[in-house]
């Protein structure tokens, strides 16, 4: 009914129109008012238009294509011109991953731009059409087993446009708290999804190598700690954002359920920012491309697991014993001589004035990504005869590039 009323009204304006057109009637132009209209806007859009100016689209050249992902611009100097962003390893290695071959060319776009795209000819030949507001990055580093990539770049138009780094939350996402994700979908540009945190934290094995995602002779599998989430994520939305409500970085998007819709999964920010502080350290001091990191001389694993409701904040908190299960009988190994033992539960570590109570296992392997040489380590743990604490200088002899095994 809605089109037979809109096709009525019509044929009677159009008549009408004819009528007073032939009418000698003398009028006289009165301006329109012109009022400055404010625009109100929820949290969730101020907070998704926001992001949009700290992401930006990337585009890859490498020696097999053409590929696209997403990146966040992690620290930002407008007078200098200069930028670090933040990405997923894969989205500047593509089918080159397990070869650690970086893309030959490797571009980065603001939102608003006239994106990058790929051209075929008639002889079969593919390009990369270039847009407007094309900034040219350079590979700094990046670790294969966080999946985490840095790059850097240096250009005027940082000063020109209107971006910023992304605000990076001092809190891990929660459990059912909303997130926006950004990412730059099949080759479209950037886009906004919205969803919400299913699981705050899990280890996920993903296949990645030269064929489909399941393991072959070709495929190797990496395993880390992730947030799942779901909103819906595509091919290029690799090393975008994931936000909460107020515009801060919680993760980086990096993967998701072959087989399940909107079954989503992001690098949680302290592993991120943590990777990517270590991989910039590792290269300015040492000249090293990587992640530099420390080696306990133990083994450790999550044991006693339970969840609390919390009444006073809402939130359900999960929370295990972190337990040494072996312990390195090398007299080189950090703690050989501390007195620790297997089964022994760790509480704490700090590191100058950052000190940290544990309460989940993944807390301790973060923390150990800001550790370098030259820092004392204290440790706290418990067993049978109460409560111990070590102090310990580090070395250089205490660290080594990870790699995958």
């Amino acid at each position: 009914m809605k089109k037979l009323k809109y096709f009525f009204l019509c044929c009677l304006v159009f008549p009408c129109a004819l009528l007073f057109s032939a009418c000698t009637v003398k009028t006289e132009y009165v301006a329109p008012a012109v009022t400055e209209e404010v625009v109100i806007t929820s949290d969730l859009t101020q907070a998704t238009n926001l992001t949009m100016t700290s992401t930006l689209a990337i585009f890859t050249e490498t020696k097999t294509g053409y590929g696209a992902g997403a990146g966040v611009i992690y620290s930002l100097d407008k007078e200098t011109g200069e930028a670090y962003i933040i990405t997923n390893y894969h989205v500047i290695c593509g089918d080159n991953y397990f070869d650690n071959l970086i893309a030959n060319r490797i571009y980065a776009q603001p939102y608003g731009s006239q994106y990058c795209s790929v051209s075929e000819d008639f002889m079969g030949q593919t390009q990369l059409i270039t847009g407007n507001n094309l900034l040219t990055c350079e590979y700094v580093g990046g670790s294969q087993v966080y999946d985490i990539a840095v790059l850097y770049v240096k250009s005027d138009l940082l000063s020109e446009l209107d971006l910023r780094p992304a605000t990076i939350a001092t809190t891990s996402a929660k459990l059912g708290s909303t997130v926006i994700a950004i990412g730059n979908p099949n080759f479209q540009g950037l886009s906004a999804t919205r969803g919400i945190v299913s699981v705050e934290s899990e280890t996920i094995d993903v296949y990645v190598g030269k064929e489909s995602t399941i393991p072959t002779e070709t495929n190797e599998t990496i395993s880390y700690r992730a947030i799942r989430f779901d909103a819906a994520i595509n091919s290029g939305n690799s090393g975008g954002g994931l936000f909460n409500e107020k515009g801060e970085l919680v993760g980086i998007p990096s993967a998701a359920a072959e087989d399940l819709d909107d079954f989503s999964s992001a690098i949680p920010i302290s592993v991120a920012v943590g990777t990517a502080e270590n991989i910039i350290h590792t290269k300015n001091t040492y000249g090293l491309n990587g992640v530099y990191l420390i080696d306990l001389g133990i083994h450790y694993e999550a044991g006693n697991s339970y969840a609390i409701y919390e009444e006073q904040t809402g939130l359900t908190f999960i929370k295990e014993d972190i337990l040494v299960s072996s312990v390195s009988n090398s007299s080189s190994s950090l703690l050989y001589e501390s007195g620790i033992s297997v089964g022994d539960k760790i509480t704490s570590i700090k590191v100058g004035d950052r000190n940290l109570e544990l309460s989940r296992a993944f807390e301790l392997d973060d923390f150990l990504l800001t550790v370098f040489p030259g820092d004392t380590i204290e440790i706290t743990w418990v067993n049978g005869d109460g409560a111990q604490t070590v102090a310990i200088e580090t070395t250089k002899s205490n660290f080594a590039l990870v790699e995958i095994a």
